[in-house]
């Protein structure tokens, strides 16, 4: 990736700019994937080992994706992403956006299913994350014929279930992934501590 292309995302000319292993821009379909979407920062084996554990699940094509901005967090500049980018060699599929909440990236990916932890799962339900409160954007992710797949997540020392969220009427878009089937406690957050 260049700057330009770099710049393009950022400014929203392009909407995203894709890799497969290490060939740049390749032109495979984005509807109908299995997405983990995340700032891999860095990426570690929770993130592998979770897509890989939620293919079990449905018979998509698999891909990374890494946003820009995020809601969250500050946004990737340009030598970051670059360093990012390079932790998926050989790896598979990856997807640079600029589109920080799921309801832009549903738009992209259509008819697909994005791999989120417990942690994820329950700012998509909460309205301070939104203008308009989170039904409208759960009503566009539907839509775009795009659902979840939910994993569970320990956060301070205690794990939690998908199983305990109340979608609020919306549990037809959320799939869950049970602790039999994925549990890997590692979070980039300690990796980066502990470095």
């Amino acid at each position: 990736m260049n700057k330009k292309i770099y710049d393009d995302l950022t400014n929203n000319k392009i909407k995203f700019y894709s890799y497969d292993n290490e060939q740049e821009n390749t032109n495979y379909p984005l509807k109908g994937s299995l997405i983990l979407s995340g700032s891999f920062n860095p990426l570690h084996d929770g993130h592998i080992n979770l897509l890989k554990a939620s293919l079990n699940e449905y018979n998509k094509i698999p891909l990374y994706e890494i946003s820009i901005t995020n809601v969250d967090k500050s946004k990737i500049v340009f030598n970051d992403l670059l360093n990012r980018i390079s932790q998926f060699k050989s790896l598979g599929k990856l997807v640079i956006t600029n589109s920080p909440t799921f309801e832009e990236k549903s738009k992209i990916f259509k008819k697909s299913i994005f791999v989120i932890g417990y942690d994820t799962a329950e700012r998509l339900i909460d309205n301070k994350y939104y203008k308009n409160g989170f039904k409208k954007s759960l009503n566009t992710i539907e839509r775009n014929n795009c659902s979840f797949l939910v994993s569970g997540r320990l956060i301070k020392n205690k794990y939690y279930k998908p199983a305990n969220i109340n979608f609020d009427g919306y549990d037809h878009l959320f799939d869950t992934l049970s602790e039999e089937k994925f549990r890997l406690d590692i979070s980039s957050t300690e990796l980066r501590n502990l470095s």
